[in-house]
């Protein structure tokens, strides 16, 4: 009996986010927090999926003429420790890994350009599916730019309370300025640069000035406060969900003063604003897959 085991990241929202060359686009900040599924043969259970979990089956199946009577002999498991609504890729994490573990199930060959190109059929998608880091139309699916490299880093996430619907958010974000557009070709510029130069200094800047620049589409009340406080306990940027409620702060563990940081922290944002504070790791992309036969 076949058995197919997958593993895709969340992430903490996204390095940037804006608009490129006359396109919406952004590029994920995949974390070591995961969506997990198994696809076995066995009772099918395609009822109990998510809806868009579910849709994404029915594309698959769709695109690729498998026949519908395969869905009878699916089981499938899913687990996750991605927190929902804030940010963090909870639900192209499921859609994608869904994608990519029927890819494998069935050999289909996917890869993860198409992958992304379905996500963005069911609902607006971050680009955790590839290991590389590129710039990703969220809409389309489109890859704009690709950049030479990947990050790895340490990264403290604060969980703000509430939820943001990432639908209603990207049908209203087509509003920015000249200078606007201006600003966001520096930021992408920076960003390249810091990636080919495995500069997390030059990354963190550019990280930061695109939350800032996304003040203006979703305000975060204390990222002017955390952005300050990064920088003077020597973390080396702010990483912001765009369309969601998370910020967080990407460091390194030789340089950062945690414990200042922390103090501080404590004495600027009340107890009551957020749920949790997340430890993870800014990790590359790209969904793992394994096989077996049970």
């Amino acid at each position: 009996m076949r058995r197919v085991r997958v593993e895709t990241p969340g992430t903490c929202g996204e390095y940037i986010q804006g608009w490129y060359d006359g396109n919406p686009c952004l590029v994920s900040s995949p974390i070591d927090r995961y969506s997990r599924i198994i696809i076995a043969e066995g009772p099918g259970n395609l009822e109990a999926l998510k809806p868009k979990t579910r849709k994404q089956v029915e594309a698959v199946f769709q695109r690729f003429a498998i026949p519908q009577q395969e869905k009878e002999h699916l089981h499938f498991t899913m687990t996750s420790d991605i927190p929902l609504e804030k940010g963090m890729a909870s639900s192209t994490a499921d859609i994608a890994g869904m994608a990519a573990g029927l890819s494998t199930y069935f050999g289909l060959d996917l890869p993860p350009r198409d992958i992304g190109s379905l996500c963005t059929g069911i609902e607006p998608s971050d680009n955790l599916m590839f290991e590389r880091l590129n710039l990703f139309n969220h809409i389309s699916g489109s890859v704009l730019k690709e950049f030479d490299g990947t990050v790895e880093a340490d990264i403290m996430i604060i969980d703000f309370h509430g939820g943001i619907d990432t639908m209603t958010f990207n049908e209203s974000q087509d509003d920015y300025s000249p200078d606007d557009l201006v600003t966001f070709a520096e930021i992408v510029a920076q960003f390249e640069k810091g990636v080919r130069t495995k500069s997390l200094k030059d990354i963190g800047a550019a990280c930061t000035q695109s939350a800032i620049l996304n003040q203006k589409r979703l305000k975060k009340n204390y990222l002017d406060g955390l952005i300050s406080l990064s920088r003077d306990f020597g973390g080396l940027g702010t990483v912001i969900g765009h369309s969601g409620t998370v910020i967080g702060i990407m460091y390194d563990k030789i340089d950062f003063q945690e414990e200042g940081f922390l103090g501080a922290f404590k004495k600027y944002v009340p107890e009551a604003v957020y749920a949790e504070l997340y430890q993870n790791r800014l990790i590359p992309g790209g969904i793992k897959i394994t096989t077996d036969e049970v």
